[in-house]
């Protein structure tokens, strides 16, 4: 049987791979894997391997890649740039978004390209912040309707504040609401509308994740005189809901919604109604799904439906189609 055939992308070896390839000759590196996996694996021919493995033994010194072994690519036509100034104004975004969105479209203009042209019309800044290691591994629920991420926000002092439920696994917004003040009321409101949405698919919604805030926590050693549960806890229980409590000072478990927030303030303004921003958001490419399918929100929702939820859409549609009949 024949071995799996080289990769035909562009990108193929590194002098990082280049490192690990030496290190696995010389046993240091683990899981163990023979030239044919790695060559498998990175798309390159065995062959290629084993003569940079002897001119490694021949010399002591590691080979390193010679970064002018490829001519430089032409550059960007006219009509490329349009696409993507043309992309930018539709949604203002990233290098990585925009370069996504041009994709789904099937425009074909390579990463780099993009970055560039986006870094040298300041669409696109470096922040060495966001360079760092993660000191934190990001959980996600499996299904649809798991888990959903709830919190007050307010842009600045001439703003409303701003409520959102968004799904955990697919971080599709399901309602929000713009109020004068944070209330437990308004956080009930808005999450009712959430529940209709969740219903209409004949999903149960089974966990709620908040901060500490009064509008929907209270501590059983709170110094208020009445210390059981608060409004918003009332009616989570009342609906056979979990109330998933973040703890204090750590922002990070309900980090999905802060990074939602980030999105709200740089775009809710081009949009007459928080409706519509919702509506926009949930139909963008998110980083966080399935980024080979170019997958939205909203695609999301669907394809982590739960299995049983799935079964039951697919009777009450043969339902409404024997009934039409």
């Amino acid at each position: 049987m024949k071995g799996r055939s080289p990769s035909t992308g562009v990108t193929k070896l590194t002098d990082t791979r280049i490192e690990w390839l030496i290190r696995q000759a010389q046993g240091k590196a683990r899981p163990p894997e023979a030239v044919g996996q790695l060559a498998a694996r990175w798309g390159v021919t065995p062959r290629w391997l084993r003569k940079l493995l002897q001119r490694w033994r021949q010399s002591g010194v590691v080979p390193r890649l010679n970064p002018r072994r490829r001519p430089p690519a032409p550059p960007l036509t006219e009509e490329e740039k349009r696409q993507i100034e043309e992309e930018h104004r539709r949604s203002p975004r990233g290098a990585t978004k925009l370069w996504r969105a041009l994709a789904r479209r099937g425009i074909q203009i390579p990463h780099q390209k993009v970055y560039l042209y986006a870094k040298s019309r300041r669409w696109s800044v470096p922040n060495p912040r966001k360079q760092r290691p993660r000191g934190r591994c990001r959980y996600e629920r499996e299904h649809t309707g798991s888990l959903l991420h709830t919190d007050f926000h307010r842009a600045s002092v001439n703003h409303p504040h701003v409520i959102l439920y968004e799904d955990d696994a697919s971080r599709m917004v399901l309602s929000g609401g713009e109020f004068p003040e944070e209330s437990s009321e308004h956080a009930i409101e808005v999450l009712e509308e959430a529940l209709a949405v969740a219903e209409s698919w004949g999903l149960t919604i089974r966990e709620v994740n908040t901060d500490r805030g009064t509008e929907f926590f209270v501590s059983k050693k709170s110094d208020r005189p009445d210390p059981s549960p608060g409004q918003f806890q009332q009616f989570l229980t009342g609906h056979g809901i979990r109330h998933v409590v973040s703890r204090v000072q750590n922002p990070q478990t309900n980090g999905k919604l802060e990074r939602l927030w980030y999105e709200y303030d740089r775009h809710r303004w081009r949009f007459a109604t928080l409706r519509e921003f919702i509506d926009w958001y949930n139909g963008e490419i998110h980083d966080a799904l399935w980024l080979e399918m170019f997958e939205t929100p909203r695609e999301a929702f669907q394809r982590k439906l739960p299995a049983e939820v799935l079964l039951g859409l697919h009777l009450r549609r043969v339902e409404s189609m024997g009934a039409e009949a």
